[in-house]
């Protein structure tokens, strides 16, 4: 499934103020591709991929999936086609603080009908991240790099087409962000999904298949691996 942008752009009003976080930004990522997104805070990175998830709604232009107009999505469609498509990882892990590190996982299946055990899913990736044996510990209990990776099993749990990750290594010291990059090239490898990465760091990014990095809500240069 590839991804296209085209002339995609984004504005913010307030107080007067019209802010451009995007400008005229064309892009394709090709299907199984290993993409980082650098570039300075406030240089546009979290908003591409924020309507790339559809997350938010572009100013002009449009995200297509396989050529599908993913902004004409609606209600239910939109939330069905995220749900199958696409997995979230945040640099904040947003996980349940009353739930245990199990049901944060199983949480976007509980509104779900879906053709498998949530349970056994749920636990097949704890034990994939390294943390079968914290499947009954609440976020509390768990190190910052641990709830990242329950955070990214949660990410997982409908084995999605795209893994969108935006700055997942920014809370992490060295040794639990490269654990993380690890993981993610690891599940693209084992099913073939693609990724967007938007990172500050470098050492990482050069490690992708290709580094898109960006200034003032445009893309000011592309370099292949």
């Amino acid at each position: 499934m590839t991804i296209q942008i085209e002339n995609l752009t984004k504005t913010y009003h307030g107080e007067g103020v019209v802010t451009a976080a995007l400008q005229e930004v064309n892009l394709t990522i090709r299907e199984e591709e290993f993409v980082a997104i650098v570039g300075p805070s406030g240089s546009g990175k979290s908003t591409l991929l924020q309507l790339i998830g559809t997350l938010d709604v572009p100013t002009t232009g449009e995200v297509l999936y396989d050529g599908v107009n993913v902004g004409k999505l609606k209600g239910n469609a939109l939330a069905d086609f995220r749900f199958a498509t696409i997995g979230f990882i945040f640099q904040q892990f947003h996980l349940l603080p009353t739930l245990t590190a199990l049901e944060n996982v199983m949480s976007p299946l509980f509104p779900r009908k879906v053709g498998y055990n949530k349970k056994d899913r749920a636990q097949e990736l704890l034990e994939w991240v390294g943390l079968s044996h914290k499947q009954d510990a609440l976020p509390s209990q768990l190190s910052g790099g641990e709830q990242q990776r329950v955070a990214i099993a949660r990410a997982l749990v409908n084995r999605p087409k795209w893994l969108l990750a935006d700055e997942p290594t920014g809370n992490l010291d060295t040794s639990n962000g490269e654990l993380i990059f690890q993981l993610l090239k690891k599940y693209r490898k084992e099913h073939g999904s693609g990724i967007v990465f938007v990172t500050h760091d470098e050492r990482l990014a050069s490690q992708t298949d290709r580094r898109i990095e960006m200034r003032d809500g445009r893309i000011i240069t592309e370099k292949m691996r």
